[in-house]
């Protein structure tokens, strides 16, 4: 027994001693392989942050057509969504007058019912005074019974004007209560409409910043083509438009040469005045115009007055085909109508475009045709 001891011990030291010895081999091979995992997953991290699948869009780089169409696209939305917000204003400036009326009508019939309700008192303290002797009672004691049964024929009268009296009071203060409900619901409306008109006008300064953010992205050289191809096209319709010669003629744009005559050439006379302006939202002149501002200004020139909106504005006059079209014709674009520019002949309009453009000449087609409509 004794001397198995030391054995025994020497064998368990060497038991741990392998142990110990696997045991660091064991965390050397696991500190290896998160070492190694690290690196494979930062190696992993740079492909990724290089890899252009992962790239901003915002950072492709756009061809000049490209930010073209996405600039027209967001311009033609920031100038329907004025359209839209000019329509508001419309509708906040005939809620305001409405408003303004219904308020002196409650005031007028709060000074009624104040006066009524005076009146209605008085009967109230008469019919209290007579209570107390009925009719037939104070016949008996009356020694005058003509003179009495005169007296009560022209009471029983009064009393019925005191009846009818209380009855138009008690109908006066209902009206009086009714405009009141409806004033307050008007004045809610028109403080939802406020709000949607600056709910508008952010989403309108939204879409040209946009655009301008797309243009940002290009050359100085790209962006230079862009203007002198839009200066191009200016010219190109601008030539057309005074290709147009001033007769009486009615005819078809097909005619080549046509002009407007009597209201509708005094609308077209007013709209080349304006050429330069700027585009100004909810503008309707002297100095600056949008779309329908443009239009309707022309028109009131004419002596002719139409809607302010693009889209009140198609419901007026009647319709006319693209084929048929007259100098002073107004013409519609896009869907849902949220542009509209004047005909003025040989297949060229005269409008105020989106903002930061100027009224100018355009092709007829060089926006979404929508229709037309004649109102001269």
């Amino acid at each position: 027994m004794g001397t198995d001891q030391p054995r025994k011990v020497g064998v368990e030291k060497k038991g741990r001693t392998g142990l110990l010895s696997r045991s660091r081999a064991a965390g050397r091979v696991k500190a290896l392989v998160r070492c190694l995992g690290v690196a494979v997953g930062t190696l992993g991290l740079i492909a990724t942050l290089a890899s252009p699948a992962t790239a901003d869009p915002s950072d492709t780089p756009l061809t000049v057509d490209d930010a073209k169409a996405q600039v027209a696209g967001l311009e033609a939305d920031a100038a329907a969504i004025d359209q839209e917000s000019v329509g508001v204003k419309e509708q906040i400036k005939s809620s305001k007058a409405k408003l303004k009326q219904k308020r002196s009508d409650v005031a007028a019939q709060t000074a009624k019912v104040t006066q009524m309700r005076q009146q209605v008192g008085q009967v109230a303290l008469a019919q209290f005074q007579n209570r107390s002797l009925n009719t037939t009672a104070r016949l008996l004691l009356t020694e005058d019974t003509d003179g009495f049964l005169n007296q009560v024929s022209t009471v029983e009268k009064v009393s019925q004007n005191q009846n009818s009296a209380l009855q138009d009071y008690q109908s006066e203060q209902a009206d009086l209560a009714s405009l009141e409900r409806s004033t307050a619901t008007d004045l809610a409306q028109l403080e939802a409409q406020q709000k949607s008109l600056t709910d508008l006008r952010k989403q309108s300064d939204a879409k040209i910043t946009e655009a301008k953010a797309v243009l940002a992205k290009l050359t100085d050289e790209e962006r230079q083509r862009i203007a002198a191809e839009e200066a191009r096209l200016a010219k190109a319709a601008q030539q057309d438009a005074n290709a147009v010669t001033t007769s009486d003629s009615t005819a078809p744009q097909d005619s080549g040469s046509v002009a407007g005559s009597g209201r509708a050439a005094k609308a077209i006379s007013f709209a080349k005045a304006q050429l330069g302006k700027p585009y100004v939202y909810a503008a309707a002149g002297p100095n600056a115009y949008d779309c329908s501002g443009l239009t309707s200004a022309a028109w009131k020139a004419a002596g002719v007055r139409i809607p302010r909106t693009s889209q009140a504005q198609y419901g007026a006059g009647k319709s006319v085909s693209k084929s048929d079209l007259q100098p002073g014709d107004l013409v519609f674009y896009y869907s849902g109508i949220s542009h509209v520019a004047l005909y003025v002949g040989n297949g060229t309009i005269i409008h105020a475009p989106h903002p930061g453009s100027n009224v100018r000449y355009a092709k007829l087609d060089s926006m979404p045709y929508a229709g037309a409509r004649r109102v001269g």
